[in-house]
């Protein structure tokens, strides 16, 4: 197969560019915006127009001086710095644009053909020169390019014509002023789109010889050229015409031309070397989103022929622009093909704003610009297309949205190196140093839950209740603490290395599994394994590293079993704590009974408690994810301290802005007895004093006959706020 690496700056950049550019709204609107705001308003809109333009082409030129840029000119480039769903977001709508577009600008040349032999059939015209820009682009870019030249040589001929040509006044004259009801914006939106088409060089990046050379210097040369034309152009508009002429005649330029034919080919010339352009770029494109397998019937349309022409992504082209001939002008999808085209310049702006601010050590272009220069010109192309037609804007944008969700969710490759996930953390550090220096206010309290894991069948059940106190914006930590002897955990013999990698590795797949179906329900959950000589230690030292973490835990979260053999570990751990760092939650699991139904929580209280807000938000989150209720019981000593019970209770729910449907319950007797008369509940919770007895807590557990979960709160949290 030949190499595809066969053009050079001029014949490959240069030429597409330029007469992309040097487009119908040249020769039939110009003269208009000059009669419209005058000179100096002419001048104005070319040069912020050109400013946009410009700015795009120095980002192009500087990120492909950073990346192999491949094939898909802007597609390739979009998807290596934003991902390939961003990519093909972008791009899927560019290769529709661009086949559609072919479309148009064959109706352009087939009008203004008319308006020269009027007495020739339309359609056919339409069609003969659709067939012949398939030909020639299925044959070979080359001999494209090789058109090109001639198209461009005639455009340069007509300008010449023009600029040296008659005036239709006696006494050529400056016109500087516009009309006083033309507005200045809508004269800029009707113009904005003759400087677009900077994306025909770009879109042949993948048969460039020195891409990373070929695009910056041609792209801007184009541009500048052309911005150079343009203004002399204006300002000759200016000297040999009338404002009525200019306002009144859209063809005045013909008049103006020394050599009339020439102005009508130049014209002519400009709107068929825009159609052979999109016939030459879309299938590029195609190609490129073929190869990513982002296209239906990607194996065919991602072959190229022995000269490496992608002729099958032709054809589909040529059938896409056929059967828009077919269905006739289609005006107000011209105006949404233009928002296409505005958006994909605006994404490589921000593609490239982004990596400056990012500080990464990859984006290192040859060709650097300032940062404001990619902002603005985001900010240009977003401006630009408000101004042209908002509607067509938001419906470009919703498009390129659904097609991101579409293909977020589709088999797209997750390896493709792109920088989303550092603009993620860019945004996450810095929102972390402004929290950082604020201070914190139980206010903001939600649940950031530790657990340390010794054996993983433990929490199988138990991760399920745990998601249900943190949905859904808390977090979890899952933490194995892996016990190795001694020997092994100082590393001393190659084989203790080697097995203890393999046990970690192990540890981690099953921290992985019981992680993955909370992420999988929006949870946000870290996992780490910790080698260890004893569970006391091992958790020890990961609350310490976490508590100096930017997002510390706020919550311990254990079990208690029914053996003893951990008690006096979790007593130790629980003193090492200290009272202020975190809240304390012992979940007892029934064997049995599990959690129920997960509809009733009883939250046990007692009057003037100062252990109860952990307890409340918990039973808070549970209510919410449960769609339970919440019974609020007390237990006294004799029958006339009821209603005085009673009324704290009802104190409790005002204060803690508890729903309507908590229930009070109040039982008199004494404490043991109350836990055997317990309403019927699916979850009883439980306040621990400061001093904790774990043999109170077991006696509570195996009178009451339910699941319990103990809390001790810190002081980080607060229901009252």
């Amino acid at each position: 197969m030949a190499s595809n690496k066969r053009f050079g700056t001029f014949e490959g950049v240069f030429t597409p560019t330029f007469l992309s550019i040097l487009g119908v709204v040249m020769y039939l609107r110009l003269g208009w915006v000059v009669g419209s705001v005058g000179l100096i308003g002419a001048i104005g809109i070319i040069v912020l127009a050109n400013l946009i333009t410009l700015f795009t082409c120095l980002s192009i030129s500087s990120i492909t001086t950073n990346i192999r840029i491949g094939t898909g000119g802007a597609y390739s480039i979009i998807s290596k710095s934003l991902g390939l769903e961003v990519g093909g977001a972008v791009g899927l709508p560019l290769y529709f644009s661009q086949a559609i577009s072919v479309a148009f600008y064959v109706v352009g040349f087939a009008e203004c053909w008319e308006t020269i032999f009027p007495q020739h059939n339309i359609s056919i015209v339409i069609y003969t020169a659709w067939f012949i820009l398939l030909i020639i682009s299925y044959a070979s870019a080359r001999l494209a390019f090789r058109v090109q030249y001639v198209i461009m040589a005639v455009i340069f001929a007509s300008i010449i014509s023009f600029l040296f040509g008659k005036t239709t006044i006696v006494q050529p004259h400056l016109l500087l002023e516009g009309t006083a009801n033309a507005d200045f914006w809508v004269v800029f939106a009707i113009f904005f789109p003759a400087v677009t088409g900077i994306l025909a060089g770009v879109s042949m990046s993948g048969e460039l010889k020195k891409p990373e050379e070929s695009i910056p210097k041609g792209t801007i040369a184009a541009v500048l050229l052309s911005f150079a034309i343009y203004l002399l152009m204006a300002i000759r508009f200016s000297y040999v015409a009338s404002q009525e002429q200019l306002l009144t005649d859209t063809s005045i330029v013909i008049q103006l031309g020394r050599w009339k034919g020439l102005i009508v080919a130049g014209i002519m010339g400009a709107t068929i070397s825009s159609a052979l352009s999109m016939f030459v770029a879309a299938p590029r494109t195609l190609l490129a989103l073929s190869k990513h397998r982002l296209m239906p019937f990607s194996s065919v349309l991602s072959k190229v022929n022995k000269k490496g022409e992608p002729t099958s992504a032709v054809i589909v082209t040529a059938i896409i622009s056929f059967i828009t001939l077919l269905l006739g002008t289609l005006d107000n999808i011209a105006m949404l093909l233009t928002m296409f085209f505005l958006i994909t310049y605006g994404v490589l702006n921000m593609a490239v704003f982004i990596e400056q601010i990012l500080g990464i050590v990859s984006f290192r272009p040859v060709f650097k610009i300032p940062t404001l220069f990619s902002f603005l010109g985001m900010l240009g192309c977003l401006f630009a297309m408000i101004l042209i037609t908002p509607f067509f804007s938001f419906i470009a944008i919703l498009v390129i949205a659904v097609i991101y969700t579409v293909l977020l969710r589709g088999n797209v490759r997750k390896d493709w190196p792109d920088i989303r996930k550092g603009l993620f953390i860019f945004i996450a550090e810095k929102a972390i140093q402004i929290a950082r220096s604020l201070p914190y206010h139980p206010k903001i309290w939600k649940p950031n839950i530790l657990i340390p894991i010794v054996n993983f069948e433990d929490w199988e059940t138990v991760l399920e209740f745990v998601k249900d106190m943190v949905n859904p914006s808390g977090r979890i930590n899952l933490v194995s603490i892996h016990k190795v002897s001694e020997e092994n955990f100082v590393f001393e013999q190659e084989r203790d290395k080697g097995n203890l990698r393999q046990e970690f590795e192990i540890v981690k797949d099953k921290l992985r599994m019981i992680a993955e179906p909370l992420e999988k329900k929006g949870i946000l959950v870290s996992s780490c394994a910790v080698p260890a000589s004893s569970f006391l230690e091992g958790a020890t030292s990961v609350i310490i590293t976490l508590k100096n973490s930017i997002f510390p835990p706020n919550l311990l979260f254990m079990r208690l079993r029914e053996g003893l053999q951990l008690d006096d570990d979790m007593m130790t751990l629980i003193e090492r704590i200290g009272k202020k760092d975190m809240g304390i939650l012992f979940l007892y699991l029934h064997p049995k009974k599990y959690f129920g139904k997960k509809k009733k929580i009883n939250i046990w209280v007692r009057e003037g408690s100062p252990n109860i807000n952990l307890a409340v938000l918990i039973a808070l989150k549970l209510e919410q994810n449960w769609d339970a209720d919440i019974r609020v019981v007390q237990v006294v000593r004799e029958e006339k301290d009821v209603q005085k019970a009673i009324r704290y209770i009802q104190k409790l729910k005002k204060l803690f802005r508890l729903s309507q449907g908590t229930k009070e319950h109040v039982i008199v007797g004494d404490f043991s007895q109350g836990l055997k008369n317990a309403p019927i509940a699916d979850i009883n919770v439980f306040g621990m004093p400061e001093t904790i007895n774990m043999n109170k807590k077991r006696e509570i557990v195996e009178l009451i006959d339910t699941t319990v979960l103990f809390f001790r709160d810190s002081e980080q949290e607060s229901a009252i706020v």
